[in-house]
């Protein structure tokens, strides 16, 4: 089923096919169910963390700041993956397309994961190379663009909207999921200066 329902909304960014949310279990119980695609990001995700925090910490770190810190940042990432769905809520509904709400968090949810691993040289290259930070700026650059574009087709899909709409839902997310996770990891007292 998991992987279904990946190829489903890869097949979806590809092609931008509204059609192909009829292969998808877009009831309640789907909804629920798409929530694991966070498990199925989880071991992408947490190679970034550990990533980062190495960029963070430094070499000398302790092992209590590395499990703080990891810590700190899966519940930041968990933060800003929620609360960009809960914004567009309200939003889809006062512009009419509640009806899709339930298809957007399915598909989200499932790009989340598709795109936690498209992200994992970040965590990798930053694992293994903490110093090099242009080389780090140009994939976080590079990967933040392809996400962007395929969450924009990804939505045209799903919310049958026109292409300045999904661009105007793609700035939402973004800015959203970034400002949730960082106040996330202000108020959790994280370094990440």
């Amino acid at each position: 089923m998991t992987a279904h329902q990946l190829q489903t909304v890869w097949l979806m960014m590809r092609t931008m096919q509204s059609g192909l949310l009829g292969q998808m279990d877009l009831s309640s119980s789907g909804v629920k169910r798409s929530f694991y695609a966070i498990v199925v990001a989880a071991p992408s995700l947490a190679i970034g963390w550990v990533g980062t925090s190495r960029l963070v910490l430094g070499q000398g770190a302790t092992a209590d700041q590395m499990i703080r810190l990891v810590s700190g940042l899966a519940m930041a990432d968990l933060v800003s993956w929620l609360l960009p769905l809960a914004v567009f809520a309200p939003l889809l509904t006062m512009l009419g397309l509640g009806s899709r709400y339930p298809a957007f968090i399915i598909a989200t949810n499932w790009a989340g994961a598709i795109f936690a691993f498209i992200a994992l040289p970040i965590g990798i290259g930053r694992i293994f190379a903490p110093t090099a930070t242009e080389f780090d700026m140009l994939i976080i650059l590079t990967i933040l663009v392809v996400t962007c574009t395929l969450y924009w087709r990804l939505l045209r899909a799903v919310l049958g909207v026109s292409g300045g709409q999904a661009a105007a839902f793609v700035l939402v997310s973004f800015l959203t999921g970034i400002l949730s996770g960082y106040v996330a990891a202000s108020l959790l007292g994280l370094p990440l200066d």
